[in-house]
């Protein structure tokens, strides 16, 4: 028998085979395309993944750095920062403090490693890519330094006047014997080193000779007549290249009241007439503290005051707050949210150093006046007050230590002299950050 397979027939079985090429081509065409794009989308998702547990990651360090600078008020010491992560965290274990959070995107851990000058702050970031259920991780380290509340000799938020016959602003060091003379200011071996600085507003340093930096924020300005900013040896006019920065930054935080109740201050001890003497610990009035009639306030041991109310010196009758060797006193005034305060201040630790006086202002207290014919050996730390700095300069010691208030008002012949150990062994006011490295 004779078969013949049609033309027609051998056409239909090509176009078929023609079409399951196609077919399979255009499968594996589709496949790889859904392929690329879940690869894709995955690569998408991983690199999310890869960003979102960096951001855990410092979410943890900025965890770690607000519970090393929560104060118990505005000024420090070091190891205070113990304290409140133990209140926050629970005790230490295996040599750091550790905390965990669950957050929408993943989880983070951070550990506080106690540690000089400040804490090392770890932490990790967790996430998990979607799709795949591959876990991310990143590891990122910090290391801090104290952050001092005396870094500059001068330090207002809102602006610095000065007026007068040249006054003099310029640095010594209590702790070094090549620039102080028993821990006091020695102007023959003085140093360039008082620093004025501002947040906002203007620096009017008029006529006056700044022998330091001139520190301001990115929106403060400054004026000057015949005034000079430099180095001990520039001698103008205006200020000495190098010497004028504008990224200065600080925000003080408010005072606290140290303590609600304490000892009755004592007056005429031992029949010492016009003398309050104080001995170690804390004491309290609620209410006014004047001083009158050359009273003195004698200071032996270590010594709180804390006033709710004003506190005056009366200049006139040459009060004086004297602190005997081996002694200290930290003076509070003002309340969290009372009446507003004002303190008057004559003559202050005459024979001491700027660590033996510290003056807190809270923020009730809105104006300090320190008669500048008056010597004054200590801080002010005062945020809310304007401060404010007159007199015939008299005393050739003058003004010796630092000052961090609202805004500062110097008019008179005197000197103010910043005492750069402060920056040093001075009080802290919290961290910064030194380093940043991914582990």
């Amino acid at each position: 028998m004779d078969v013949q397979i049609s033309n027609q027939s051998k056409e239909s079985a090509s176009v078929l085979v023609l079409s399951l090429i196609l077919a399979v081509i255009l499968g594996i065409t589709l496949g790889s395309y859904l392929a690329l794009v879940r690869t894709q989308t995955v690569l998408g998702a991983e690199s999310q993944a890869w960003n979102s547990a960096l951001t855990l990651a410092e979410s943890g360090i900025e965890e770690g750095m607000s519970q090393i600078n929560i104060s118990y008020g505005a000024v420090l010491t070091p190891t205070n920062y113990l304290d409140s992560i133990r209140a926050n965290w629970g005790a230490m274990a295996d040599g750091v403090f550790a905390k965990s959070n669950v957050m929408t995107s993943g989880s983070y851990s951070v550990t506080v490693f106690p540690t000089n000058p400040g804490p090392i702050i770890t932490a990790t970031g967790y996430t998990t890519v979607p799709l795949v259920g591959k876990r991310v991780t990143r590891i990122v380290q910090i290391t801090t330094t104290p952050l001092p509340t005396f870094g500059n000799g001068m330090a207002a938020l809102l602006g610095v006047t000065t007026k007068g016959n040249k006054l003099t602003i310029d640095s010594y060091d209590s702790a070094d014997p090549a620039h102080s003379t028993n821990g006091m200011y020695d102007a023959s071996t003085r140093k360039a080193n008082g620093d004025v600085a501002n947040v906002t507003g203007n620096i009017n340093v008029q006529n006056a000779n700044i022998y330091g930096h001139l520190k301001l924020g990115p929106t403060g300005t400054y004026s000057l007549n015949s005034g000079t900013v430099g180095d001990l040896n520039w001698a103008g006019p205006g200020i000495e290249p190098g010497w004028l920065a504008n990224d200065f930054n600080m925000e003080p935080g408010d005072m606290v009241a140290p303590y609600n109740s304490g000892l009755s201050v004592p007056v005429n001890k031992n029949n010492a007439t016009n003398t309050y003497p104080l001995t170690t610990g804390n004491y309290y009035v609620d209410g006014d503290f004047v001083m009158s009639q050359n009273e003195t306030l004698n200071v032996s041991g270590t010594v709180r005051l804390y006033v709710t109310g004003n506190f005056n010196m009366k200049s006139q009758n040459a009060c004086l707050i004297n602190i005997l060797a081996g002694g200290s006193l930290q003076l509070f005034v003002g309340t969290a949210n009372g009446p507003e305060v004002s303190t008057s201040l004559t003559k202050v630790n005459m024979s001491g150093n700027a660590f033996n006086f510290s003056y807190f202002g809270l923020p009730s207290n809105t104006s300090l006046i320190w008669a500048g014919n008056n010597q004054y050996v200590g801080t002010v730390y005062a945020p809310e007050a304007d401060f404010t700095c007159g007199g015939g300069g008299n005393d050739t010691y003058d003004y010796q230590g630092a000052c961090v208030v609202k805004t500062i008002s110097m008019n008179g012949k005197f000197n103010f002299h910043y005492d750069e150990n402060l920056k040093r062994g001075g009080p802290v006011s919290g961290f910064n950050v030194v380093s940043w490295k991914e582990l």
